[in-house]
């Protein structure tokens, strides 16, 4: 059988939200308990330790920053999103005429705009960066715990 990874293993000091008398090495190493950050992230603690496998911490989410970051500094659905237009128009004028929008002169055609896309479109995993910070992660968690208790 092979040895668990040393972050992962429990240990008896402190406390934690989550167990009443115990702390794991996770949460002494990177400041948050991995089911608080999961619900922050809004996927399992198993993807939350996968991350810390395979990049080393929990705080990154993919491999490498999309190009649209390392171009734009945004991902591609929050530059969509602060455009109003659908994330497939910003790649096609980014194609078409190498600009995020539309040449001087030209104008949307606004016939073929279909207003409720938005509604429908997941936003969750297009809007989150490649890299984040603990400080981010602690403040969309304080902003989860109240819904919590009011549900």
């Amino acid at each position: 059988m092979a040895r668990k990874r040393p972050e992962l293993r429990k240990t008896v000091s402190g406390t934690s939200p989550n167990r009443k008398t115990k702390t794991t090495e996770f949460e002494e190493r990177w400041g948050m308990h991995v089911k608080d950050l999961a619900a922050v992230e809004g996927v399992t603690p198993q993807s939350i330790i996968m991350r810390v496998h395979k990049f080393g911490t929990p705080f990154q989410r993919r491999r490498k920053p999309t190009p649209w970051e390392e171009q734009y500094g945004k991902t591609l659905a929050q530059l969509a999103l602060e455009r109003g237009v659908h994330p497939i128009t910003i790649y096609q004028r980014v194609k078409l005429y190498n600009s995020l929008d539309l040449p001087p002169g030209s104008k949307p055609r606004e016939d073929l705009r279909d207003p409720t896309w938005m509604d429908t479109f997941e936003w969750q995993f297009g809007l989150m960066y490649t890299f984040f910070t603990l400080e981010d992660a602690q403040q969309r968690l304080a902003k989860l715990k109240p819904q919590e208790t009011t549900t």
